[in-house]
């Protein structure tokens, strides 16, 4: 079958997205990513068996908001149902609810089945506490409350999620395909992270990964290991956040925190799997949030540590199913300290930890994953 993928993004680091294209092109089918275009980027581009198409825009170098990014949305609507139009293809899948519109458009000029692939839970995303953030929630789950009762079928990240669509707009249950990683060769212990940042060999080292921004529980972390002179706190990752917490750490406000910025994904499982504990405090600002299970968490598994995780329905039922790590308030850190201090103060029960950490990660990988989305798939095949 010929696939068409929607995007509204420039494409670059999208794992989620990557993996499903990935797998749905080893299959047979022919798979095209339609994404935005920008300077530094090529506009096609052939990866792990499937092609990246990138749209660009006469209005991306409009400023501000307001209209802009309207007209932005409208241009690469028009601009890439031209080009869907011209593939003909057999399935079009929507990755988030900003291409939903976009993706049923096509269908219906194509013919083509309609596979909505929802990320997040668009009706609880975090808009902050602004006079405008009620408007901006209703604005942005709107292609939702439109399109998602037209899709041929619905895919999402987790049973909280799907339960949540279910319940929202009376659909059949979606498919449940978690955002694991490929299954690879457990990374050897290494001192990495020690050495690339010069930690003292008596400080343990607690690592958060992933995108730096507020919410994710990152000044808890810092403060939970502000209480414990033999613990360093990592976090790995960019985001809108990075600089500000760059300068605490640099001020002493954040003592023993480390903010060295991103690393490329092909590296980041040693790095990993040179940290003692992985953290994932997301906080519940919002219903998104809420039902968060950030792939993270699976990263960490397979890198065989422990995991401090946010008492939240989905984080918390890994952790205490799989007995993989502590539940925590995410936002008291002293509630995190103490788990660190007794997490890393008992060598007999880390160790066990860890074997269950690797246990687990057998289970948690996209090979077992993908199997749904290509059974998914197999309906449709003539």
């Amino acid at each position: 079958m010929k696939i068409s993928m929607l995007l509204l993004s420039n494409f670059t680091h999208d794992a989620r997205v990557h993996k499903e294209a990935k797998t749905l092109a080893a299959a047979g089918h022919r798979v095209v990513v339609y994404a935005l275009w920008k300077e530094g980027l090529p506009r096609e581009e052939e990866r792990s068996g499937y092609r990246i198409q990138r749209v660009p825009l006469h209005s991306r170098r409009w400023r501000g908001g307001g209209i802009a990014p309207l007209v932005k949305y409208l241009e690469f609507t028009l601009r890439a149902l031209s080009l869907l139009i011209r593939a003909a293809p057999h399935v079009v899948h929507a990755h988030d609810a900003n291409t939903l519109p976009l993706g049923w458009l096509a269908a219906r000029r194509t013919g083509a089945r309609l596979v909505y692939d929802a990320h997040e839970l668009e009706t609880g995303r975090n808009f902050g506490g602004t006079r405008l953030s009620g408007i901006y929630r209703r604005l942005w789950a709107l292609p939702e409350r439109l399109f998602i009762r037209r899709a041929d079928a619905v895919i999402t990240v987790c049973d909280g999620i799907a339960d949540e669509l279910v319940r929202l707009y009376g659909i059949p249950r979606p498919v449940v395909v978690m955002n694991c990683p490929e299954r690879t060769a457990r990374p050897a212990s290494s001192d990495r992270l020690r050495r690339t940042l010069s930690i003292p060999v008596h400080q343990r080292i607690a690592l958060y990964q992933g995108l730096v921004a507020p919410g994710r529980g990152l000044e808890t972390m810092a403060a939970a290991v502000r209480q414990l002179p033999d613990v360093a706190g990592v976090i790995l990752g960019d985001g809108p956040a990075l600089e500000e917490y760059r300068a605490r750490a640099a001020s002493g406000e954040w003592p023993r925190m480390y903010l060295p910025g991103k690393v490329p994904l092909s590296e980041l499982p040693s790095y990993t799997a040179s940290a003692d504990v992985g953290l994932s405090l997301i906080q519940n600002t919002c219903r998104s949030y809420y039902f968060a299970l950030p792939n993270k968490i699976f990263e960490y598994l397979q890198a065989g540590i422990p995991v401090i995780g946010s008492d939240l329905p989905e984080i918390a039922r890994v952790i205490r199913t799989y007995q993989v790590g502590v539940v925590v308030d995410p936002e008291d850190p002293q509630a995190v300290a103490d788990a660190l201090r007794r997490l890393l103060g008992d060598p007999e029960g880390y160790a066990r930890l860890r074997a269950n950490a690797l246990r687990a990660a057998a289970i948690f990988t996209w090979e077992r994953e993908s199997a749904k989305l290509l059974d998914l798939y197999r309906r449709w095949e003539t």
